[in-house]
Formats: C-alpha cells, sequence, structure tokens
C-alpha cells in the first residue's frame, strides 16, 4: 500500500478535520495516511522520511511561523497547508484558508446588531491571518459607517469597557474570543445584551465552555483536507516533475455560521426564554431532555413557560427540540458517512422510523436523497 505522509502541527479540532477529510480521498486511492506529530527540526522530518519511504507528503504548518524546509523533501511530491505566505515555498504547491472572507462572515453577524461600537481582539503575533481578518474586519465596518478598536492583550477589561454600549467584538479565533468573553462578565457587563462576541474556528473546546455559547464562523477545515490530499495525488501524477514559474496556490474559504447565544440579541426575547433556547440548544440531541428540565431552567411554572415562550419565538419548546435536531441530521448527512441510524441516535432520536418520518414531511425527500444531493453539490465545487 502507497504511504502518505501527514505532518501534524496542532491538536485543535481544526487539524481532526483536515484529517478526516484528507482519509476521505486516501480510502478512494488506496493511500495508508500515516501522522507525525512531532517535527520540529530537520532531522525528525529526514527519520520520518527514512523510515516510512512514502510516495508524498503533506505538511500542515498553521501554528508554524517559519519557511518549511523544502531541501529535505527534494523530488517527493509535497504539498503545503495553510503556510505563511510570506514563508512561502518555492518548490511546492499550497493550500490557503481564505482569512478575509472568514472574517467577513464572522464580521457580518455582528454589523446586523447594529451596534454603537466594534472591537478586534488579534493574538498579538502579528500572524498573516491575524492581519488579514483585522483588515477585512475594518473595512466592514468602515462600509457601515463606523470604526474598529483594536483590543489590547494586557488591560482588556479596562478596553472593553470604555466601549459604548452595545458593542460588538470580533475574536481572530474563538480562544481569542473567549478572552473578551471573560473579560466583559468579569466588569459585570451582559453578553450578548452589553457585549455581542463572534469568534472563527467553531472549536467546541471553547465555543461551548461559556454560557451563553460563543458565536463563531467555521472555516472549511474537512473539505481543504480533501481538496489538499487532490493536489498531492496531481502533484505524484507528474512524477516529481515541476514547471517552472510561480508556485500553484489555492483557497478554502469558510463553510458556516454557527450562531450560539453571544449574539443572540433581541428586545422581544426576556431572559427567561433566553435560557430556555440556550438550554435547548446545548441540549436538544440528548435523548434524556425533557420539559421539566427547561421549565426549570425558566424559573416558572409550566403554564406560563409554555405560553411566553411560544408568545416570543413563533414555536412550541417541542418545535425548538425538533428544529436543533433536524439542523443536526442536514449537518451529519451533509457532512458524514455515517450509517443513517447512527445519524437518527445523534440526533437525539429513539425510533428510526419517526425520525425519517419527520425529515420526508420536513423536506419532501428521505435522508438517503438528501445525502446524495448534497454530495452532488459538494463535488460540483
Amino acid at each position: 500500500m502507497d504511504i502518505i505522509l501527514f505532518f501534524q502541527s496542532t491538536l485543535r479540532k481544526s487539524w481532526q478535520q483536515k484529517l478526516a477529510g484528507v482519509h476521505m480521498f486516501a480510502q478512494e486511492r488506496g493511500w495508508f495516511v500515516q501522522v507525525i506529530s512531532r517535527f520540529n527540526s530537520p532531522e525528525e522530518i529526514r527519520n520520518a522520511l527514512k523510515e516510512w519511504h512514502p510516495i508524498g507528503c503533506l505538511v500542515d504548518c498553521a501554528m508554524s511561523h517559519s519557511a518549511p524546509p523544502d531541501k529535505i523533501f527534494r523530488d517527493i511530491p509535497t504539498v503545503y497547508l495553510d503556510q505563511d505566505p510570506a514563508c512561502s515555498s518555492p518548490e511546492h504547491p499550497c493550500l490557503l484558508h481564505d482569512s478575509a472572507a472568514e472574517a467577513k462572515l464572522a464580521g457580518a453577524e455582528l454589523l446586523k446588531l447594529k451596534c454603537k461600537s466594534y472591537a478586534y481582539i488579534g493574538t498579538g503575533k502579528n500572524l498573516h491571518w491575524d492581519r488579514d481578518r483585522l483588515a477585512q474586519f475594518q473595512k466592514d465596518v468602515r462600509a457601515a459607517g463606523a470604526s474598529v478598536a483594536v483590543l489590547p492583550q494586557t488591560g482588556l477589561q479596562e478596553a472593553i469597557v470604555k466601549l459604548p454600549k452595545p458593542c460588538g467584538i470580533l475574536g481572530t479565533n474563538d480562544d481569542c474570543a473567549i478572552k473578551a468573553y471573560h473579560a466583559a462578565t468579569a466588569a459585570g457587563l451582559a453578553i450578548p445584551d452589553d457585549v455581542a462576541i463572534v469568534g472563527i474556528d467553531n472549536d467546541e473546546m471553547f465555543c461551548e465552555a461559556v454560557s451563553p455559547g460563543l458565536t463563531s464562523a467555521e472555516p472549511d477545515f474537512e473539505r481543504a483536507g480533501y481538496r489538499l490530499a487532490q493536489i498531492l495525488a496531481e502533484e505524484i501524477g507528474k512524477g516529481g516533475k515541476r514547471k517552472s514559474g510561480k508556485r500553484k496556490v489555492e483557497f478554502y474559504g469558510p463553510l458556516r455560521l454557527v450562531r450560539r447565544g453571544s449574539t443572540a440579541t433581541s428586545s422581544g426575547t426576556s431572559p427567561r426564554v433566553r435560557r430556555a433556547l440556550e438550554y435547548i440548544r446545548r441540549n436538544a440531541c440528548s435523548q434524556s431532555i425533557c420539559l421539566d428540565r427547561i421549565i426549570e431552567e425558566m424559573g416558572c411554572s409550566r403554564r406560563m413557560g409554555t405560553l411566553r415562550f411560544r408568545k416570543e419565538t413563533g414555536r412550541t419548546i417541542l418545535e425548538e427540540i425538533h428544529e436543533h435536531r433536524f439542523e443536526k441530521a442536514c449537518d451529519l448527512l451533509s457532512r458524514t458517512r455515517l450509517p443513517i441510524s447512527t445519524v437518527v441516535a445523534h440526533c437525539g432520536y429513539r425510533s428510526d422510523a419517526f425520525a425519517k418520518k419527520m425529515f420526508l414531511a420536513r423536506t419532501g425527500i428521505t435522508m438517503r436523497e438528501y445525502r446524495k444531493s448534497t454530495l452532488q453539490q459538494s463535488s460540483r465545487r
């Protein structure tokens, strides 16, 4: 079996999704993908190449700040992922995430709220994707007739307090957004009424660690992994021969915006109903979710809770639960190849037949037909 080495740079969710995309293509080609979790020195790379004798290499440079050692890979077909353009490889093609497009999607969620002020919190490390996201956010906010305050790494709480309220804050990633989130709540500010916050990456480790949860723009990491392997296959097909001239660079963009409570401002929604909505969002796909627990979260009688929920949201509590389960089913059907019965279980349904009936009534097609149609659309992108 042909061996592909995938040099890993991070343990975060983004890596797992990239790897899933690579594996998907590798299965089609009959490749074996060996992950190299450490490559801090040229010697470690040389040792991996000697041990595995790969037909090609994939190098994730998302957390790297220096140029990869092209001379070590020599004529081995190699493709880089998320490499800093300033440290570009003259030898090998590269796939980059579109940082500006990700910031545009995330920033649009804040601009819809028509905040009195806007701010940005970056890493403070002058990273290329950080700069690109700030520049795009500044451009979009200026187009809306406002400006962006760049938040400091120290004195963050005081800086947020000084911003006119309500304010909207974009974090260059979820980690930075959560720093702003904690600084705001430590200052006694309400999320999202005083401060609305959006991150980028949709890493649940951060987004679900707070309540209300963090809204975040998710890059299409899995598709990036699949395309990365495709490009490598093209390089392997060239037999190691490269044409002179500008190297090949492609971009992948955002997949979706995942809305959570950090941007769920609404003058018509009471705190009781907001608490219920947040609880449902987090637990809708659990088979243990029940009306009594949701009413307990609202802190009122069952009759008052059900009436108020319907009046303020336009849906019953049960309809809200089914809405989240439907969204989860669509997501799993379009992103994974999990068996239908497994998808149903992940969505919190005890009965396959009931879930399939609900899905058919909602869409007019079966789950299997929905999956087929989304895969066909993805292949045409």
